[in-house]
């Protein structure tokens, strides 16, 4: 940066002509923002002077241009000069007082600290700006509103994000509570709410003592208060702190319940509404601690619902509940809300309205009870007199309604029958709102969501009283919805917004598969105001019309071939909404350029033979032209797709006519457009295909080169359309020219690796085509599949045979063996159907049954095998004792591949056929079955577990198949496999309610250590499932206790394997363990002690080396105090947790790392737990700093050595501010700290600085 340039503008900025001053002020503030490194000391003071004078300037502008200077500058210069800065501004604050000036300065402190907040490198300064702003604060109470307002928003930044700096001086921290806690009762209400949400920031964000010290004295002056206001004062700043952070206030939350729980006709307007304020705040961060109290917290919202002491509503019980709410629905659209100027009491209602809301999507409820109860309640509200409460009230239920669509949908919940119960009042009620109160047009357009959600819920529900509600749906659609001369932009708009509300509650209405008398009635009724509306010049809402009109003709259709209704009467309608439709294909409006193509080609697809074929063809062809550009070629053709996929009701002859015209524009598609045009031209070609050869003609030679093209484009992935398209086109290609382009589509299809379903499916599909519309060339197909796969296999053998790196592993080529046993497979079963014969394996077995004696022998074995596999796997095999023998030869071999191919096929033929289990497992676990083929086998029964149980859910076979693996694992000898643990472990999560329970009673009940630690193995497999069902969870839930009961075992690793599966379930389902914490906590805490016993001494040659046998479970058990303060933050017991952190800061290095992560984790939330055992901790750390290094040794030992000591200074790092800020400090902890930190104290000295400034 130049010092010419800046040194000139701050000169200009002190000229006395208000021009060349703001233009100046701009100019630099331009160059700041360019600005991507930092001023110099000097030249950063001289800048700041400069700017912070600015804010004096007589000219709104400039000083406005200063403070956004101000803003730039702050993040550019050094620490000290921002803090100058800053104390600049508040000594001016204070001394100013009143003046103009003031409010500039104020809102330039506002624009810096939020700036430092959001600069990552500028952000260390924060923390320093809290002194000057609470002295200001202290010294100033009478500062104006607006200026205090800014001040308080610049010391929530502070607070926010550098509330940890803060903690680290005291003085600064009492002050700042101090200030807080005096302004909370200013008697501005706009400085009140802001001092409130800052003290609320200062306990949730400032760590240690003085943050738990404020927050004990807020809840004591809110216990000794006896003034209303003060007390409501001070629960909104409980409230506060319990929205951001809810575990503050855990303790004192039930004492808040009990003593506000009783609310009073005596209590003022604002105490019932803070009162309400803060059951729906803990109802919704709380809940679990509100539970006890629910009934009484239900009452409370539903008693305020009602508060309304000034008007009786029992005058209303003669309220007209008509329905001729419509007559003059359109015309009154001023949006005029009702209010009683002399009543104030309606937001206590309004505040019963959220905690109710808050009560039904909390969970203390179950969903029957919620619409029973809560829903009740509301509906009887519906008539309230104040437009603000209604719409809340109407808005609460919508919302609760669609809450409980899931559960609404299960019949055995009772949810559906209660809203339909409650529906013919809910309806009465809503239209005598409407009627009664005109000029709310939010209740009118609320009423059409709830009557939406009623209909998602169930889609019959008000199918009684659609009659009722035609008046008001016909009315709004038909309202005027252009200004004029005696309305208003505003009224129109008003009047859009509610036609949109309309045509969402048809669209949903019409989302149903039968129609009833009444909603026949209501539809024709309605039909004419959707056609009135398609024309509409008001924004989406001809968009809106289409959509709710397919979705009609949709419904129409299904009726129609219900026999429920005759849709004769509609078809000149839908004619007439196609043409218009069909005029609105060129609009530039997205939207609806979509809506109207959706639009025709539903008309098309349902009611195809009901129009004319002129019309149907003329409309067929519109969805050809692509208006605009290839840009809207998905959205117009997937209309044309749509229209003619099967099955439709276009006849056939409609599209063999059109079929030369749409070929002609898909032709360049296929070759230059982009990906999505080309899928949908693709899809084209698919629907066409299925109206048999003629509808393609002469051009499937033409097509099929496109399709290869595609492809070719990206072998590995093409796509799904691709593949399916060449599979559609196949019958109408010549043999000729498949013959001709076979080796090259071949060498394409083996590199395509298939990584969803879709795609496998496809392929698949394509593969069967060809066999089945060309068996001449089947021999050259398979030929060619099988040489491909033999090229890749000579491939991978060379790159694994020239591979001089033991290490570096080259990767069986598993997805291109997949793709050629997929293929040959899928080729031969489209042949067998084309000529009529069962499938049959015999075109495989001449593979499996070679002997694998050269490379290409094994790579055509294992293409037989894991073809065989997949046959296997789809019931096509025959039982056969001879291909099982091979099979088992194969396992057998001495070739890994052929090996790990073999006990997959086994494990697949024994799957299809599960009455050979037995033998198999008998084999695998037979005596004489070791090594390779003993693993094999095991391997086998593991993928033979899966297919019989896990896919095949065969409940009688896995009976028996779980006494044998279970009586095998009590009596066996030797060692037991891993693999067999992994079989059980499908028994448990494919019928969790039976064998999780007998897993973990196994579990419980093995006294071998050995056979105790084969079942704990299975269970850290289910463990370690991720996508478990939700019955599988609850019968964990039950079960872990006693499996976790082994944490206390005699056996070392028993006590390991079950700290695993702890971790493992802390980890992944920490729900699951929750309540069971205090009763597992003991045993965890235990082995995080050191078990002297399990510590040995061996000699090596001069040197005597202490082995820890116990170290690898201790290791285990400190994870999982790791993983438990983070997924269960509070969960722990502090005592225990406290005592295992002591210990473990001098245990084992890894040890000492994962203590240092729980104490990050629980510094800022459990500061007076460390604050009390200081001391301790101290010791600990000395003890490992007194650790000395071995004059003989290695470089490794010495590296160790230095992360060993740098690890203890993290920990006196990480406690420091705890130590600062402690009201009782520790002189161990301070003494070590100052020798940490002294300079001549070599490399702890450089640890510490190096950690300080990381932060």
């Amino acid at each position: 940066m130049s010092n010419t340039t800046l040194d000139g503008l701050l000169v200009k900025l002190r000229e006395p002509d208000l021009d060349l001053r703001a233009m100046a002020a701009s100019d630099l503030l331009d160059l700041l923002k360019k600005l991507d490194i930092s001023f110099m000391k000097d030249e950063g003071k001289q800048c700041m002077t400069a700017l912070v004078k600015l804010l004096y300037d007589s000219q709104s502008h400039v000083q406005n241009l200063g403070m956004d200077c101000l803003g730039q500058a702050v993040c550019l210069v050094d620490a000290e000069t921002a803090k100058e800065a800053v104390s600049s501004i508040c000594c001016e604050i204070q001394q100013r007082g009143t003046s103009a000036e003031t409010t500039a300065l104020s809102v330039a402190l506002r624009v810096m600290s939020g700036r430092i907040s959001e600069d990552a490198d500028a952000k260390k300064v924060l923390g320093s700006l809290a002194v000057p702003i609470a002295s200001m604060l202290s010294n100033s109470p009478d500062m104006p509103s607006d200026v205090a307002v800014d001040v308080f928003a610049a010391l929530s930044d502070v607070l926010t994000h550098a509330g940890a700096q803060v903690a680290t001086d005291s003085e600064v921290v009492n002050q700042t509570q101090e200030v807080l806690l005096s302004f909370i009762s200013h008697s501005n209400l706009s400085v009140r709410r802001r001092a409130i949400a800052v003290l609320g920031a200062f306990v949730v964000h400032v760590p240690g003592e003085q943050s738990e010290k404020a927050l004990a004295i807020i809840f004591q002056r809110y216990e000794a208060c006896t003034r209303a206001s003060e007390k409501c004062i001070l629960l909104r700043v409980l409230v506060t702190i319990a929205r951001q952070c809810p575990e503050r206030v855990t303790k004192i939350v039930p004492s808040i319940i009990d003593r506000e729980i009783n609310l009073t006709e005596e209590c003022d307007r604002e105490e019932r509404m803070t009162v309400l304020l803060v059951f729906e705040t803990f109802v919704q961060h709380c809940t679990e601690l509100v539970a006890p109290r629910r009934n009484e917290i239900y009452t409370c919202a539903v008693e305020a619902l009602k508060y309304d002491p000034n008007y009786n509503y029992d005058d209303e019980d003669d309220m007209d509940t008509g329905s001729e709410a419509g007559d003059d629905f359109g015309d009154e659209y001023e949006d005029d809300i009702y209010e009683d100027d002399e009543d104030d009491t309606w937001d206590v209602r309004l505040s019963g309205v959220k905690l109710l809301a808050a009560i039904a999507r909390s969970g203390l409820y179950s969903p029957h009870d919620i619409a029973q109860h809560i829903g009740a309640v509301l509906i009887a509200r519906f008539r309230e007199r104040e437009d603000v409460v209604r719409a809340e009230i109407l808005a609460t239920y919508a919302t609760v309604v669609g809450a409980l669509g899931e559960s609404a949908a299960d019949s055995a919940s009772g949810v559906a029958e209660v809203l339909q119960q409650q529906a013919p009042e809910a309806v009465t009620l809503i239209l005598a709102a409407i009627k009664n109160y005109p000029r709310s047009t939010e209740t009118k357009q609320l009423a059409f969501a709830v009557f939406a959600q009623l209909v998602l819920a169930k889609y019959d529900i008000l199918d009684g009283s659609l009659s009722d509600i035609t008046p008001i749906v016909t009315a709004a659609l038909s309202a005027d919805d252009t200004s004029g001369t005696l309305q208003t932009a505003s009224s129109s708009l008003v009047k859009t917004n509610l036609k949109l509300d309309v045509l969402e509650f048809l669209r949903v209405l019409v989302q149903r598969s039968s129609v009833s008398d009444s909603a026949a009635e209501f539809l024709i009724a309605t039909k004419d105001g959707l056609r009135e509306n398609a024309s509409s010049k008001a924004f989406q809402v001809p968009s809106a019309s289409f959509t709710a009109a397919a979705g009609l003709v949709k419904l129409l259709s299904n009726a129609a071939h219900q026999s429920s209704m005759e849709v004769a009467q509609f078809v000149p309608w839908a004619e007439d909404m196609a043409q218009c439709a069909a005029s609105l294909t060129g609009t530039d409006d997205q939207d609806l350029r979509s809506s109207v193509n959706v639009f025709i080609g539903t008309v098309l697809q349902k009611f195809g033979d009901h129009i004319s074929a002129s019309t149907a063809q003329q409309l067929l062809l519109i969805l050809t032209e692509l208006k605009g550009g290839m840009v809207h070629a998905p959205a117009v053709l997937g209309a044309f797709v749509q229209a003619i996929s099967k099955p439709t009701a276009l006849p056939q002859e409609i599209v063999v006519a059109v079929a030369p015209s749409v070929l002609q524009v898909i032709d360049p598609l296929l070759r230059q457009g982009s990906a999505s045009v080309v899928t949908v031209a693709l899809n084209v070609v698919k629907a066409l295909a299925g109206y048999g050869t003629e509808t393609l003609a002469s051009a499937g030679d033409h097509i099929l080169t496109n399709i290869i093209a595609i492809i070719s484009k990206s072998p590995e992935s093409p796509p799904a359309s691709a593949l399916q398209a060449f599979a559609a086109v196949c019958p109408t290609v010549s043999e000729e020219n498949m013959r001709s382009v076979t080796a090259k589509l071949l060498k394409l299809l083996s590199a395509t690796t298939v990584y969803d379903g879709q795609s496998a499916e496809a392929l698949g599909e394509l593969f069967e085509t060809v066999g089945r519309s060309f068996p001449g060339l089947m021999d050259s197909w398979k030929d060619g599949i099988i040489e491909n796969w033999l090229q890749t296999h000579a491939r991978y053998y060379k790159q694994r045979k020239d591979s001089s790196n033991e290490a570096i592993q080259v990767p069986f080529p598993t997805a291109m063996l997949t793709n050629a046993a997929k293929s040959i497979n899928s080729l031969y079963t489209g042949f067998y159907e084309a000529q009529g014969q069962q499938w049959t394996s015999e075109f495989l077995e001449s593979l499996v049954f070679t002997s694998p004696r050269s490379t290409e022998d094994i790579a055509l074995v294992c293409l037989g095998l894991r073809a065989l596999g997949y046959a296997a796997s789809q019931g096509w095999l025959a039982q056969s004792d001879q291909l099982a023998a091979q099979l088992d030869a194969h396992i057998q071999s001495k070739h890994d591949d052929v090996r790990d191919e073999a006990a997959a096929a086994l494990g697949k033929y024994v799957g299809s056929y599960p009455a050979t289990f037995a033998a198999l497992f008998a084999s695998a676990t037979a005596s004489d079955s070791e090594g390779a083929s003993a693993s094999g086998r095991l391997q086998a029964v593991n993928v033979a577990v899966d297919q019989i149980v896990g896919t095949g859910h065969d409940k009688t076979s896995a009976d028996a198949m779980w006494a044998q693996i279970t009586a095998y694992a009590q009596n066996s000898q030797g060692p037991l496999p891993d693999v067999l643990a992994q079989s059980l472990a499908t028994f448990a999560v494919t019928f969790p309610q039976v064998f999780i329970p007998a897993l973990a009673e196994h579990v419980s009940s093995s006294g071998d250590a050995k056979i105790k630690a084969f079942y704990i193995t299975a269970f850290r497999t289910v463990l370690a499932d991720r996508h478990l069902s939700a019955e599988c969870d609850a019968e964990l839930k039950n079960v872990l206790p006693q499996v976790l009961a082994s944490i206390d075992d005699e056996s070392i690793n028993i006590r390991r394997l079950s700290l695993l599966a702890l971790f493992t379930v802390i980890q992944s389902k920490a729900a699951l363990i929750k309540d069971a914490v205090s009763t597992i906590e003991p045993a965890l805490f235990r082995q995080t002690v050191v078990n002297e016993s399990l510590i040995r001494i061996i000699n090596m040659g001069p040197v005597k080396k202490r082995i820890d046998d116990g170290l690898d479970a201790r290791r285990c058990a400190f994870q999982c105090v790791h993983m438990l303060v983070r997924m269960l933050p509070g969960a722990a017991n502090t005592d225990l947790l406290a005592k295992s952190i002591v210990r473990g800061i001098a245990d084992d290095h890894d040890i000492r790392l994962l203590v240092l992560q729980v104490i990050h984790e629980t510094v800022s939330t459990q500061a007076h737990m460390y604050a009390e055992r200081l001391d301790e901790i101290a010791a600990s750390v000395r003890k490992v700093q007194a650790t000395k290094l071995s004059p003989k040794a290695v470089s490794q030992e010495i590296e160790k050595h230095h992360a060993i000591l740098k690890s203890s200074v993290s920990v006196l790092v990480a406690l420091e501010p705890v130590a600062k800020a402690a009201t009782s400090p520790s002189a161990e902890f301070d003494k070590l700290l100052a020798e940490v930190m002294d300079s001549s104290n070599g490399e702890l000295s450089v640890y510490y600085k190096e950690l300080h400034s990381q932060g």
